[in-house]
């Protein structure tokens, strides 16, 4: 059975999160932010790339989406197979789910020192596109 938005605030911020509230992220983020998809936005708008297919969602609906949950679990999302680090080859289940929250916010935080593949911040161009 899936975690529920409840459960994830209600976890404790300095014990590992576990392989499952890993994955049951990711099934959330994947479906939640799917609705928001678009093939094109306004000029220079922040958008998200949400997966490795391409798919990209405005600024304004990530976080929209995001503001129901605890905020380490975007980092969980943004770094899950999604980023290498010196002390990750990469940031899988099992390495986040042996993470606490507050781990997971440190490696967040030095995210902009990684390679990130799939999620990301970028914006549209001058006509919309990305």
């Amino acid at each position: 059975m899936m975690i529920t938005v409840e459960e994830l605030k209600a976890m404790p911020l300095d014990e590992p999160i576990g392989e499952d509230v890993v994955n049951d992220i990711e099934v959330m983020a994947n479906t939640g932010l799917s609705h928001f998809i678009k093939k094109s936005f306004e000029p220079c708008e922040g958008v998200y790339r949400i997966d490795d297919f391409g798919d990209y969602v405005p600024y304004e609906d990530w976080r929209k989406f995001w503001s129901a949950f605890p905020e380490w679990c975007e980092w969980v999302f943004f770094l899950h197979d999604n980023a290498h680090s010196d002390d990750y080859w990469n940031f899988t289940t099992e390495v986040l789910g042996g993470l606490t929250p507050i781990e997971i916010g440190e490696q967040y935080d030095a995210s902009s020192d990684y390679d990130i593949d799939f999620v990301f911040y970028t914006e549209a161009d001058d006509e919309g596109h990305v």
